[in-house]
Order: structure tokens, then C-alpha cells, then sequence
């Protein structure tokens, strides 16, 4: 797609190797200060458009870090996150990875400004579902116990999101797409082209379908005179007249009585076409 290739080239000169492991650690380290605190130091960081207007810039970068609660898991969702983003980046390389990200936060960012604030679950989010479309037969321990494929838990997450988004208003609904925009713009032609792939794939099997039904249906054996087939009466008898210049079948009726095919066209014959 020329427009990753062009963003690609943009993101190529600040992409940052790891970018993942150093967004985990930042957000972990947020979560041990609020631990102590009351998530004193979350709320210097959180995004709030009337706090950034105010002068607190930094609040537009610094919400990246900012862990969704104190509770334990948490901490297994850093590692979770820290361990798609680094696989990803090792499949698609580090431009790539930072150009999917920066887009998801750039959108983020814009919501937060629309609607005065924001937080990463949706950009973690499309990262949990680019992973699960880059590696859809993987599996996780789901509570460490329940083995479950990526897939199945990105049609989960894919239902959840249609849900909240039938269920809140337009400026949800605005927030919700354009978090996602990221996700849609680099596997949304995929998908298109793939269920075109499969229409294509569904359609040639009906056809191949159908021509193994009419060939199954087709009549081996028709008299030349007649024109009976096995079909019409299974214990008729056919043969081929050794007689005749060419492959003419005939009936047990026809085969003796029956006038006998050549090649050669007589005068007779000539004038009758002419």
C-alpha cells in the first residue's frame, strides 16, 4: 500500500528499536508510584484536554504510560503487551511497528482533543487484534490454564467492540473508529482482498461441482437413428457399425436395420444440399 510505504519513509527516521519494551516499562513504573501514592502520579499524566490547554503539554505524550488501574493484573498485561509488541516488530521490523503504533496514538490523541480525554485501551487494543490477525492459529494460556487460539479472542474482542459501540453515543462511536483506524488501515484491504479470494475460490468449486453433476448425468451410450440412451431404457443393448465410415452407435433395434454413414457424397447428394 503506497501510503504505509509513504508513512514508512516518514517513521523511518525517529522509529525507535523496542518501542514496546520502553512504553511497558514507563507504565510499570507509573503503576509501583501510584501504588504508594493513590495514583497521584497518573493523574499528572493522564490526558485532559482542559489541563493540556492550560499549559501541561506534556500530558499529550506522557498518557501512554498511564496503566488502566493498580490491580494485579496489570502487571500480567504489561508482559502481555510487552511480548505482542515485541513479536510483531520482529515480523514486520521496526519501521512498521512504529508506523502502526504512531498512527493508533495520533488518532488517539485526536479523540482525546474531540471528546477532552482519552486513555490507551483502544490503542492496546489494536494491538492485541494486529496480533491476532498476523498470528491468527497462536495460542495463549487464557488465567494461565485455558489454552485458547488468538483468533477466537480477536472475534471476542471484535464482538465487545461492536457492543460499546452500539451502546454509546455519537461522540463514542467517533472516539471508537478512529482509535481503530490504525487496525482498519493496515489489515482492512487485506481482508477485502481475501474474501474476494474466497468468493473466487466458493464460486469455482460450485462450478467444478456442477460440471462433475451434469457429466455424472450425461448419457454414454445414443442411438444414431432413434436417439435412446441407457438412461431411457437401462437394458437396451448398443453398438458400433463396422459398416459405417465413422463412430455411429446404434440400438439393438437399429444396428441391422438402419442406413449406413460414408464419407463420400455422391452427385445425388451434392445437389440436394446445393
Amino acid at each position: 500500500m503506497k501510503f504505509l510505504q509513504k508513512l514508512d519513509k516518514l517513521v523511518a527516521r525517529i522509529a525507535i528499536k523496542d518501542l514496546m519494551k520502553y512504553i511497558m516499562l514507563g507504565s510499570f513504573l507509573v503503576f509501583m508510584v501510584d501504588l504508594g501514592s493513590n495514583r497521584m502520579l497518573s493523574s499528572l499524566l493522564a490526558f485532559s484536554r482542559p489541563h493540556i490547554m492550560a499549559g501541561q503539554v506534556w500530558r499529550v505524550v506522557t498518557f501512554v504510560f498511564v496503566p488502566g488501574s493498580t490491580s494485579f493484573f496489570m502487571i500480567i498485561s504489561f508482559f502481555f503487551y510487552f511480548y505482542i509488541g515485541r513479536v510483531l516488530e520482529m515480523a514486520w521490523g521496526t519501521t512498521r511497528f512504529n508506523t502502526y503504533y504512531l498512527l493508533g496514538y495520533l488518532m488517539t490523541v485526536l479523540v482525546g482533543f474531540y471528546t477532552g480525554f482519552t486513555t490507551t485501551y483502544y490503542l492496546n487494543m489494536t494491538l492485541f487484534l494486529a496480533y491476532a490477525a498476523t498470528f491468527p492459529e497462536s495460542q495463549v494460556n487464557l488465567y494461565f490454564v485455558l489454552p485458547v487460539k488468538v483468533k477466537y479472542l480477536g472475534f471476542l474482542y471484535g464482538i465487545l467492540v461492536v457492543m460499546e459501540f452500539i451502546g454509546t453515543g455519537f461522540s463514542g462511536r467517533v472516539g471508537i473508529l478512529a482509535s481503530l483506524l490504525n487496525f482498519l488501515v493496515f489489515f482492512g484491504p487485506g481482508f477485502m482482498k481475501d474474501q474476494k479470494r474466497r468468493s473466487k475460490t466458493q464460486k469455482m468449486r460450485r462450478n467444478i461441482e456442477t460440471a462433475k453433476f451434469s457429466t455424472r448425468t450425461a448419457s454414454i451410450h445414443k442411438c444414431t437413428v432413434c436417439g435412446i440412451t441407457e438412461k431411457d431404457d437401462p437394458n437396451m443393448e448398443f453398438r458400433y457399425c463396422s459398416k459405417c465410415e465413422g463412430n455411429y452407435e446404434y440400438c439393438e433395434k437399429h444396428l441391422v436395420n438402419h442406413e449406413h454413414k460414408t464419407k463420400v457424397i455422391h452427385m445425388e447428394d451434392r445437389r440436394k444440399m446445393q
